[in-house]
């Protein structure tokens, strides 16, 4: 029975990990840079590891993001099959025995970092995040995900206007604070657009605006 880590990068190449409160300071000490990170927001579908499936995430969290359109950590250095900040790695990482879940299990969903821990409250930033939580709130994927294809058109088309206003916020806010693809991720998570791609709708941008097709469903987070 394997009771140490082999190095097989398994874990790394599954997605990086989320932040704790534990990982401020390696926040604070530039570490890990807030456009290294990811928001997952309320209400996306997420792998819950404790009851082992698919959820609506309860309340937001960060995690570190990915590479190349693929969720592998992005301090997992594939050729060394090592970690490019071993010695800083955030609690999850420490915690984390492939043998034994017991610890990481305990861990998951607590005490977990938010965007508003990370930006200064009166910030102009913070009040961007504030407004563009209200104006468009992640929806109930849970639901899209279960009606899938059945939705009716009107529906359809309700999803097909808030993925292009979603579109719309986001290129004006980029423009106007001068944001990296990074950090715009980091800022107001991922697009609507692609949690829609993640539950097998395709999505294509015509003269008319956005459009919504069904495919294959792809896995999630």
């Amino acid at each position: 029975m394997i009771e140490k880590c082999q190095r097989c990068g398994e874990c790394c190449e599954k997605g990086g990990p989320a932040l704790h409160v534990q990982d401020i300071d390696l926040i604070r000490k530039k570490i890990i840079l807030p456009d290294h990170l990811i928001t997952i927001r309320k209400n996306e579908l997420a792998y819950d590891p404790v009851r082992d499936s698919v959820e609506p995430v309860k309340a937001e969290f960060l995690k570190i993001g990915g590479t190349h359109g693929k969720w592998t950590c992005r301090f997992y250095d594939k050729t060394r099959h090592g970690c490019l900040i071993y010695e800083n790695r955030p609690l999850a990482c420490r915690v984390l025995k492939c043998w034994d879940t017991a610890d990481i299990l305990a861990l998951s969903g607590k005490d977990l970092l938010s965007r508003f821990d990370l930006v200064e409250k009166d910030s102009v930033m913070a009040e961007k995040i504030k407004e563009y939580d209200s104006l468009y709130p992640c929806p109930d994927m849970q639901m899209i995900s279960r009606k899938g294809p059945r939705s009716s058109k009107k529906v359809v088309r309700h999803f097909e206007e808030m993925i292009t206003n979603d579109l719309s916020y986001r290129f004006n806010a980029v423009k106007a604070h001068n944001l990296s693809i990074s950090e715009e991720m980091f800022y107001f998570g991922r697009p609507l657009f692609q949690l829609f791609q993640a539950l097998g709708f395709g999505v294509s941008e015509t003269s008319r605006g956005i459009k919504l097709s069904f495919k294959k469903r792809k896995d999630n987070p």
